[in-house]
This record gives structure tokens, sequence and C-alpha cells, in this order.
């Protein structure tokens, strides 16, 4: 399997389904971004590439880690979600690079929002135990190594903020990113609005 993840850039984390994460106004929120905002106030021309989704490389407070942006927006739910897509990083089959490119990410997450909780796993059954196999089982997506902040994990949060998640993504055996993922706790409405958008045109 030999594909780059970043075009499946708009796919959520899964477990993300079952938190919500909420920006106050009062603050800036991840990358300089609010909930609520609209397109024309967030600016920089994204690029529409589905129905409320767009993918910029300007956000008014920047990360060097990271290379795009990918923002979800509802017609009156305004800002709800938004992926920061970390820059390739090329390491060894082991995947001694990529964890650490997450360990060092993770640490600085750690410093803003406090404890978190890491899924670090391996499917029972999987063929690619071996250490040499760390990346071909991220690749088969029989392996996760992702960190949530959230109110379970012990994280101390801004006001409304309900979880951060980060997340490592294979390219290939020898090539993978890592990125972060935040939702706003208007997310379930954006999601509404957008779907009903959708099955308007059926």
């Amino acid at each position: 399997m030999n594909y780059d993840n970043r075009t499946n850039f708009m796919s959520r984390l899964p477990l993300l389904a079952l938190f919500y994460l909420g920006g106050s106004v009062a603050d800036a929120g991840p990358f300089g971004l609010e909930m609520g905002m609209t397109i024309q106030q967030i600016g920089g021309n994204p690029q529409q590439v589905a129905p409320g989704k767009y993918k910029t490389t300007v956000v008014p407070k920047p990360h060097s880690s990271f290379e795009s942006y990918v923002l979800e927006v509802g017609p009156h739910s305004g800002l709800c979600w938004i992926k920061g897509i970390g820059k390739n990083v090329s390491t060894s089959q082991f995947g001694v690079e990529l964890h650490g490119a997450f360990d060092e990410l993770k640490g600085k997450l750690d410093q803003v929002y406090g404890t978190s909780k890491v899924a670090d796993y391996l499917l029972p059954g999987s063929m690619w135990t071996e250490p040499q196999y760390w990346m071909m089982g991220l690749l088969k997506k029989d392996r996760s190594l992702v960190a949530f902040w959230n109110a379970s994990s012990g994280a101390k949060l801004p006001e409304g903020l309900k979880v951060v998640a980060l997340m490592t993504s294979p390219i290939n055996t020898n090539t993978g990113f890592v990125s972060v993922e935040y939702a706003f706790t208007n997310e379930k409405a954006c999601d509404a609005e957008l779907s009903k958008a959708d099955d308007s045109a059926l």
C-alpha cells in the first residue's frame, strides 16, 4: 500500500467523533483562529476542496511544524474544526524519526494543555509485530500512535476546550508526518448544516 495520506487530509481521526472542542471568543484559538469565524474573517484566500471544507497555508498565527491547514466552516455555525498538517519526516522503517517528531510536538502541547493520554498500539493479529515493521504497521493501519488532551486525560484546558488530538500518519515506509486536530463545540451543528446542504442535492 503506497499512497500519500495527505490526499485524505479532510478525514478526521475516528475517535474525535466522541469528543468536541470549544474555543473562547475572548481568547485566541489554535493558530489564531476562533470558533464561528467566517471564511471572510479567516482570510488568506483558502481553497475550497469540498462543501464546507477549505485548505490554506495562511493562518493568523502559523506554526513552523505545519505546512498547511484544513478548516471546516458551516454556513451559519462558522468555523468548527481545524487540522494542522505537518511537514514530511524522513524516517527509518523502525519509525524512530517520526516517533521523535511526535514526541517533540507532544511535549509542546503538554506545556500548553497539560496531561495527555497516549494510544500507542498494534491491532491484535497483525503480522507487523517486529520493530523493523513499525512504519509498515502504520501504513497498513494496523498500528496507531495518537495523543489526546481532554478532561479524562487530566488536561487543564481553557474554558470551552474539550479535546486536542495529535497523530502520526504514513506516506510510505520511509516517510510520514504528524498532524493535530481541534474540534469546536459547534462542530455537531456544523456537520448537520453541511450534511443537510449535501442531501439537498439528492
